[in-house]
């Protein structure tokens, strides 16, 4: 059986990616992020460890000893973790080496580090590629023309702050920029823009340019549709090929039911 390793962060997506990987009947070994991962994906282990972020020598050290040569990371790190973080040696070198503390900034220089290790750092995608938008319209609303110029408004916004390692997310309502995601995450930033603007809001999820697929890749789930019926939003698009759609049915069955708009675009 072919053996492989998962840093789980938060959110369903590790556990989506690990049971995909053992559908696909890779031997798994996680370490979980403390206070971010779902204790569920300790199911999907052959071993596991919890571990606080940056604790890197103890994740590093558990990989290696479990023989594990490949890695995938998975799930969210809130951003605001950064300035929380209690950094064992390794973590303090590495840190110390950083021009900033960015999230891209950070999460490559750990993806640089594991693989100085000998352990390879592989797409967090690769498992979940049925999952990615394409280029259509999921639900039984389609947009109004109003709403496809705002939609083009937020996705120029939304590429804007993604390229500056800001956000992924932008909130548009009459042509006018409401919310721009940046360290409280999509769900805040969703939630901030019904209480801005009311409803009839329309959200764009955008990749950063050049996106490195190893790590923080757009995700969209049943939890992104139920901040949007909070919020009061109309419309939610993201980009095709670039952003993952999780717990589809139920997503597309409450949208409709709240007349709500999900597309991806180009």
């Amino acid at each position: 059986m072919a053996l492989i390793g998962l840093i789980a962060g938060e959110g369903s997506f590790p556990i989506l990616v690990a049971g995909q990987l053992r559908k696909q009947g890779y031997d798994l070994k996680i370490a979980a992020i403390q206070n971010h991962a779902d204790g569920k994906i300790e199911e999907y282990a052959s071993s596991f460890i919890w571990a606080h972020i940056g604790e890197l020598k103890k994740t590093i050290d558990f990989f290696k000893s479990a023989g594990v040569k490949e890695l995938i990371l998975a799930g969210r790190v809130r951003h605001a973790s950064v300035f929380s973080i209690k950094p064992d040696l390794k973590a303090v070198k590495l840190i110390a080496s950083l021009k900033d503390k960015r999230a891209a900034t950070m999460l490559k220089a750990v993806c640089d580090l594991f693989e100085k290790e000998g352990i390879k750092i592989l797409s967090s995608v690769a498992p979940l590629e049925s999952l990615l938008f394409r280029e259509k319209v999921y639900t039984r609303r389609k947009p109004s023309k109003k709403e496809l110029g705002d939609m083009a408004l937020a996705q120029s916004a939304a590429k804007c702050i993604s390229g500056l390692d800001i956000g992924q997310t932008a909130v548009v309502k009459e042509g006018v920029v409401v919310a721009l995601e940046a360290m409280e995450g999509t769900d805040a930033c969703i939630l901030r823009s019904g209480e801005l603007a009311g409803a009839g809001t329309v959200v764009v999820k955008a990749a950063r340019p050049k996106q490195d697929t190893r790590f923080d890749v757009p995700v969209i789930g049943l939890r992104t549709v139920k901040k949007l019926v909070r919020s009061g939003a109309s419309v939610l698009a993201a980009e095709a090929g670039s952003a993952l759609f999780f717990e589809q049915e139920e997503s597309v069955a409450l949208a409709d039911e709240h007349h709500i708009c999900i597309l991806g675009i180009k």
